[in-house]
């Protein structure tokens, strides 16, 4: 939006719009996976220390990444949806050969 006379305005935000979400401390999404595993391990086993167990260290790691950098999480989780923009496999198996090319403008 801009006023008739062509300058901008402008319209302050809420710090809560910034900052991100988090459960307890940890990031969402992290909280939720260690949650998953959690219940995953306690229904797999049978044991209620082995979810709770795995729960703890999740969200331990969890937690300590969002304390390091808040948006590393968000950062790593949108990572495996980029392609790669060097790939050294797709290279071929030999040395390439040297091209030499003469300057010409003078």
């Amino acid at each position: 939006m801009s006023h008739s006379d062509g300058t901008p305005t402008l319209h302050g935000t809420y710090l809560a719009l910034s900052r991100p979400l988090t459960v307890l401390g940890c990031e969402r999404r992290l909280f939720m996976g260690a949650t998953c595993v959690g219940a995953a391990a306690f229904s797999s086993f049978n044991a209620p220390i082995a979810g709770l167990l795995l729960f703890s260290a999740g969200y331990g790691a969890g937690l300590v990444v969002t304390k390091l950098d808040p948006c590393l999480p968000s950062v790593l989780l949108r990572s495996a949806s980029c392609s790669r923009r060097y790939d050294p496999a797709l290279r071929a198996a030999g040395p390439e050969p040297l091209q030499i090319v003469a300057d010409t403008h003078r």
